[in-house]
C-alpha cells in the first residue's frame, strides 16, 4: 500500500501541475519581447482594430502576416518604452476626435470616455509608435535636390503629358435630326453651344455640350475613333451608340510633351521621401529584433506561421546587397 502510495503522489502532482497550465486561451501567451510576455488577448485586440471587425474569420496567410504586423508594433512600443516616450493626452484626444468626425460617430465633448477605453489604449499606441519614428528615424530622412534631379533624368518616360483632346457633344434620340445639326454646324456655322442647349438630351447640354479633356483610352472606342482624328474646330461626322446619335467637336487637341522639372518635383520629392522612409523603418524594426529577444509561442496559436521569418531575412539580405 505504501509503495503503491508513492507512486500516486508523483502522478497525483504531474495532473494538477498539467490542469494548472490549462489557462484561459485569452491569457495564453503567444509572444515574448525582451522577456515580457504578450497573450492572446492582446493579439486578438490587435487583429480587430487591424481589419475593422470583432471577432473575424481569417485565411492562414493572412493572419500570419498580421502576427508579424503584431511582433513589428511589439518591438517599437517596447523602444518607445526604452526612449521615454508617452503618449500625449491631447495628441490621443485629437486623433480619436478626427476618427470619429470622419466616421460622423464625434462625441458631444472632446475628452475621451470611459467606454472609449479600448479605442484610447490603441490609439495611444499609434501616439507612441508615430513619436518615436519621428525622433528616431523620420526626422533624418531627407531628399536632395541631387536626387529629385537624377530621379526625374532616369525617369523621363513617367513625366510626359499624354496626347489630349477637349470635346463637346450634341446627342440627341433622332438620327434625322442629328444630321440636320450636323449640316448646320458644318455648312452654316450654327453656334454649337447654342444648339447643344436647345437640342441636346446629354447632362452637359446645360453646359454648352462640354465633355471635357481625355486622354486615350479614357473614352469608348466609337468615341475615341472619331474624336481623336479631328482637327480642333471640326464637326464630326453622326456616330450612332446605343444612348443615341452623337455630333463631336474637338475644342482643342494636344501633342504629348514633356513635363517640366518644376512641374513634378514636388512629386517625386514626396514619392522618394515615403520610399526612403519605408526602407528606414524596415532598417530600424531589423536593429530592433537583433537588441530585443523574440520568442514565439506558436503551441498557442490558432494558425500556421509561414515562413515570414526566413523571408524577412532574405529580404533584408536584398536591401543589402543593393
Amino acid at each position: 500500500m505504501a509503495l503503491r502510495a508513492k507512486l500516486l503522489i508523483p502522478l497525483a502532482l504531474m495532473g494538477a501541475s498539467s490542469c494548472a497550465r490549462e489557462l484561459p486561451r485569452e491569457e495564453r501567451v503567444v509572444l515574448e519581447v525582451a522577456g515580457r510576455p504578450i497573450t492572446m488577448s492582446e493579439l486578438d485586440r490587435f487583429v480587430q482594430t487591424s481589419v475593422q471587425q470583432e471577432s473575424p474569420f481569417l485565411a492562414n496567410d493572412v493572419m500570419a502576416a498580421l502576427f508579424e504586423d503584431f511582433v513589428e508594433e511589439q518591438l517599437l512600443l517596447r523602444a518607445a518604452e526604452d526612449a521615454g516616450i508617452a503618449a500625449d493626452p491631447r495628441a490621443v484626444s485629437r486623433r480619436i476626435e478626427a476618427m470619429q468626425s470622419e466616421t460622423g460617430d464625434a462625441g458631444a465633448t472632446p475628452s475621451i470616455r470611459t467606454d472609449d477605453d479600448a479605442m484610447a489604449a490603441t490609439v495611444a499606441k499609434q501616439v507612441r509608435i508615430q513619436r518615436l519614428l519621428e525622433t528616431q528615424v523620420l526626422g533624418r530622412v531627407d531628399v536632395s535636390d541631387e536626387e529629385v534631379q537624377d530621379y526625374y533624368d532616369a525617369h523621363q518616360d513617367y513625366f510626359v503629358r499624354p496626347e489630349m483632346v477637349d470635346v463637346s457633344q450634341i446627342l440627341v434620340e433622332d438620327e434625322a435630326l442629328a444630321k440636320e445639326l450636323r449640316d448646320k454646324l458644318r455648312k452654316d456655322g450654327a453656334s454649337f453651344e447654342a444648339l447643344a442647349a436647345a437640342h441636346s438630351i446629354g447632362p452637359e447640354a446645360g453646359n454648352g455640350g462640354r465633355l471635357g479633356s481625355f486622354a486615350r483610352g479614357e473614352l469608348p472606342p466609337s468615341f475615341e475613333e472619331n474624336v481623336f482624328a479631328l482637327a480642333p474646330r471640326k464637326i464630326s461626322d453622326v456616330v450612332a451608340t446605343d444612348f443615341g446619335y452623337h455630333i463631336f467637336r474637338v475644342n482643342e487637341h494636344s501633342e504629348p510633351q514633356e513635363l517640366p522639372l518644376e512641374e513634378v518635383e514636388d512629386l517625386i520629392r514626396v514619392d522618394l521621401l515615403r520610399e526612403k522612409s519605408d526602407r528606414a523603418v524596415a532598417a530600424y524594426v531589423t536593429e530592433l529584433r537583433k537588441r530585443y529577444p523574440v520568442v514565439v509561442h506558436r503551441e498557442h496559436l490558432s494558425f500556421a506561421l509561414v515562413d515570414l521569418e526566413e523571408n524577412r531575412i532574405a529580404d533584408d539580405a536584398m536591401e543589402v546587397g543593393k
